[in-house]
């Protein structure tokens, strides 16, 4: 199988139920980079999924791909292998910038309630329907817990470079209606062209020294980049190995709104202004009763980490390329 980058497979429901579980099963085991595969399947079968999984997963907390998850609401398994760099530095840093936003109104206002805002991690539920339990880790998230007070997942944050934005929008659905998130954040990111690993092999003698090559070729590249002030598509050998950023926005998502809040971060390949906010409120991060209770002034999560996010992007287009081109290079070793 020829792994290509951000693949996204929309659901089916296909009769052929085993060549799918096949897949899911294939995609798990040999973690080919950059894939996402949604399938329909029976609480049951995902069941099955699950166990024959877990005889050959990784038991280190610290590596989370492949990752498994299930949607009870709609019967959707969803498998997501190793990320990019530029998927995983970029939740990263908005983490930290929300982090460091928050704490600092929190400090102002209402200190104590700082330690109160914590990181939750992945969560399972039990659905009340015979559909049975969905499960999913996000990318980043904000619970609240404090003495005497049930964890409780409120921000989930989840981000999808070059991935179905209809797949995020179910990601989103799944912690809003069936997890309890008070707000989730969407982060956008699209390549243009999608990457695409080559068809054929290259012949390089040296491949070490070629991996060193090409990285130095892409530091010169991303620091034109940054002089033109763009994001263009990193080029070598003839192959593409990272698109064009064409788009960047993020999106803040809340139970009780039908429409998000979207705030551009690039649009055709150029930088926008960095907004003054990215959509979430101070109240976001708590639960209705803790907030009432707490007598705080609601206030915006101001976007001060626009710096921080030029200098992390760039360098995650980067390790992105390179690492592409190194997996392609010595594919047993990815």
């Amino acid at each position: 199988m020829q792994a290509s980058s951000a693949s996204v497979m929309c659901p089916r429901s296909d009769t052929n139920t085993s060549s799918d579980f096949k897949q899911a099963l294939y995609l798990l085991k040999t973690n080919p980079p950059e894939q996402r595969l949604d399938i329909i399947m029976p609480y049951s079968q995902y069941v099955q999924l699950e166990n024959n999984w877990s005889n050959f997963k990784p038991h280190s907390e610290e590596k989370r791909y492949p990752s498994l998850s299930y949607d009870s609401l709609l019967q959707i398994a969803t498998i997501v292998t190793t990320q990019s760099a530029l998927h995983g530095h970029t939740g990263a840093i908005f983490r930290e910038i929300i982090a460091s936003s928050v704490n600092e109104y929190i400090s102002i206002h209402k200190p104590g309630a700082m330690p109160c805002i914590r990181d939750y991690g992945s969560t399972t539920v039990t659905d009340p329907s015979p559909s049975g339990l969905s499960s999913k880790e996000p990318d980043q998230s904000f619970g609240y817990s404090r003495p005497g007070f049930k964890p409780r997942l409120q921000v989930a944050i989840e981000c999808g470079v070059s991935e179905d934005y209809k797949a995020l929008c179910r990601d989103k659905d799944l912690w809003i209606q069936h997890m309890g998130a008070k707000a989730v954040m969407l982060i956008c990111i699209k390549e243009k062209p999608h990457y695409k690993s080559p068809l054929t092999a290259c012949n390089i003698e040296d491949k070490v020294a070629e991996v060193e090559k090409m990285d130095q070729y892409v530091a010169k590249v991303i620091a034109k980049n940054w002089e033109e002030d763009n994001y263009s598509q990193i080029e070598y050998r003839g192959h593409i190995w990272l698109g064009k950023l064409d788009e960047f926005f993020v999106e803040v998502w809340r139970a009780e709104e039908q429409t998000p809040v979207r705030k551009w971060l690039i649009r055709n390949g150029r930088r926008n202004p960095f907004p003054r906010s990215i959509g979430l409120k101070i109240s976001d991060f708590f639960p209705e009763t803790e907030w009432a209770a707490c007598k705080m002034p609601d206030g915006n999560v101001r976007f001060h980490g626009g710096r921080k996010l030029l200098l992390v992007i760039p360098d995650a287009m980067r390790v992105t390329a390179a690492t592409r081109f190194a997996r392609f290079l010595f594919p047993e070793q990815a």
